[in-house]
């Protein structure tokens, strides 16, 4: 009788080890597609207007962040430097980390004296020093990472305390379904919302590209700050300004359907 006993238990050994090396292999190829999409796109990123950003999102940002001016800030997913930029022109230090190689070549050919642009992954910020900075920025950069738990211990490790992150992200009612509006004609009747509690990637067209993001829940965002260490000051939910929906009437879809969200977290 040990002897079919044995062998059982080893069977069902086996088959343990084989889901675990298959889910260990799924999370790997997850985290290259989700760092190669960015790599393969970096130029169309570069030379985008980005209308929204640009249009409505950076005065939300730099009103949630305050004045920076003497502060030390640390732009994590920093992209090509744009907002980086915008922030050293107000006086901060900036340090700019991204993993997209041609993003932080970009970065440093426009970068001013105030500016550094180094090539690091935001789920654990490498070798930068703890409590280095007075302020970190992550400005729709949690999306795109499978780790995001990891990112998000990263940037209060490396807050001093007192210190201010700013997160700007894809609103969980938005990334649940990223289908589009459904429409009659050009009239936008609603937007869907489903599979909400699902979380996990979400597949899109962008560039005419297939890209996938990372969906979570609300309450799995405000838990992992919370796990960190951090205290929440405000939840944002951007909309434009009288001005800035007269210059973009796109932007009407921000009042019916919130695209994105701000979380603005003290470090105690």
């Amino acid at each position: 009788m040990r002897a079919p006993v044995i062998f059982a238990v080893c069977l069902i050994s086996v088959r343990c080890w084989m889901v675990i090396l298959r889910v260990e292999r799924n999370i790997l190829n997850l985290n290259e597609r989700l760092r190669s999409q960015w790599v393969e796109s970096a130029q169309d990123w570069i030379s985008t207007d980005q209308v929204v950003r640009v249009g409505m999102l950076d005065r939300w940002m730099l009103d949630a962040l305050g004045d920076v001016a003497d502060n030390a800030v640390i732009d994590i997913g920093c992209g090509e430097g744009r907002f980086s930029r915008l922030l050293s022109e107000r006086g901060a230090s900036v340090t700019g980390v991204d993993l997209t190689p041609a993003f932080i070549e970009r970065a440093r050919m426009l970068a001013s004296e105030r500016e550094t642009f180094l090539l690091g992954n935001a789920e654990d910020l490498g070798d930068i020093p703890d409590a280095a900075f007075d302020v970190a920025v992550s400005y729709i950069v949690l999306v795109d990472l499978h780790d995001y738990r990891s990112a998000i211990e990263a940037a209060y490790r490396v807050l001093r305390p007192g210190g201010r992150l700013v997160v700007c992200n894809i609103h969980p009612m938005r990334s649940s379904q990223p289908v589009g509006w459904v429409r009659q004609g050009d009239k936008k009747l609603f937007y869907p919302v489903d599979d909400y509690m699902d979380e996990g990637p979400r597949e899109f067209n962008w560039w005419d590209r297939r890209f996938v993001n990372m969906h979570r829940t609300l309450s799995s965002y405000i838990e992992a700050f919370l796990d960190a260490g951090f205290t929440l000051a405000a939840l944002l939910e951007p909309t434009p300004s009288a001005a800035e929906l007269a210059a973009n009437p796109t932007f009407d879809d921000e009042y019916r359907a919130p695209n994105f969200i701000i979380y603005i977290l003290d470090k105690p």
